[in-house]
């Protein structure tokens, strides 16, 4: 369940819901009535609000404290939780150097935008990526933060999981294609059927050749030819989402997605079991 604290303390409930999370924690810290948040909540209040609105293991309460405003210009803001200072919402800590506590990122914000800061794109640098994962990971790894406040380790948590799903789908050419794909709408399903007459064809000629090798020798001659069709269909890739030419990185990714299949089956090779069926 996604919250914002924007709307958690909206106008029309935050007296109500003020009094009965802040005065029942003893808090007595009077809500920020501009912002409709206060302006600092105790690690009790906080962990009391969301023991009751959502659930803790998941990435989502991240957003549970900061409330999300614009500034001159259009850039996006939040306000910290822990501070109350303006920070960027794709900012994974807060920019006030004598504060950099753990933030929540926006609803809208994408793994591009956490981990490169860029909008989404498939050609990237995978050094930068991985390099900015490192730093971000060790940042919030809930050992970097074993002695700070409850909220503030069960927030590492949520975060450190949200990252490293981030990074394994960046990193890898097909898991990404997938999800820009599900950002434009036009997700493919890694279950779908092969209904391109041409993939269909070259599917049964793979598995026949799969099948008929009788040495190491053969099954690397595959794996050769295999391995360059992977770097050729994530070449056409780059240029299908980098025209927006969506049906053809559909079409490509499902290529990509059975290519990936192969290379599983061929490292998996022995003489004599039965060859899994491609779908």
């Amino acid at each position: 369940m996604q919250l914002n604290l924007a709307a958690t303390f909206a106008v029309a409930r935050r007296t109500a819901v003020w009094r009965q999370f802040g005065t029942a924690a003893g808090v007595t810290t009077v809500p920020h009535v501009a912002r409709g948040v206060p302006r600092r909540l105790s690690s009790g209040t906080a962990l009391r609000i969301l023991h009751r609105s959502t659930s803790l293991t998941t990435v989502t309460p991240l957003r549970t404290y900061s409330q999300t405003t614009r500034v001159p210009g259009g850039s996006a803001t939040r306000t910290c939780w822990k501070c109350q200072c303006e920070t960027s919402q794709t900012s994974v800590l807060c920019e006030n150097n004598s504060c950099s506590a753990i933030q929540a990122v926006s609803s809208t914000a994408t793994y591009f935008d956490i981990l490169l800061g860029v909008p989404p794109t498939f050609t990237i640098d995978t050094a930068q990526l991985r390099r900015n994962f490192l730093r971000l990971q060790q940042a919030v790894h809930p050992d970097s933060v074993s002695q700070l406040s409850a909220v503030e380790r069960q927030l590492a948590e949520s975060q450190s999981s949200w990252i490293n799903h981030a990074y394994s789908t960046l990193k890898d050419p097909l898991q990404r294609a997938h999800y820009m794909l599900e950002l434009r709408n036009a997700a493919v399903r890694e279950d779908d059927n092969v209904v391109d007459p041409e993939l269909l064809s070259e599917i049964m000629e793979t598995r026949e050749a799969i099948e008929a090798a009788g040495s190491e020798a053969e099954i690397a001659a595959l794996r050769e030819i295999n391995d360059e069709e992977i770097k050729e269909t994530v070449r056409m890739l780059e240029q299908a989402f980098g025209e927006e030419e969506m049906e053809e990185a559909q079409h490509l990714t499902r290529r990509l997605q059975y290519l990936k299949r192969v290379d599983q089956t061929i490292q998996e090779w022995e003489l004599g079991p039965p060859i899994e069926e491609y779908h």
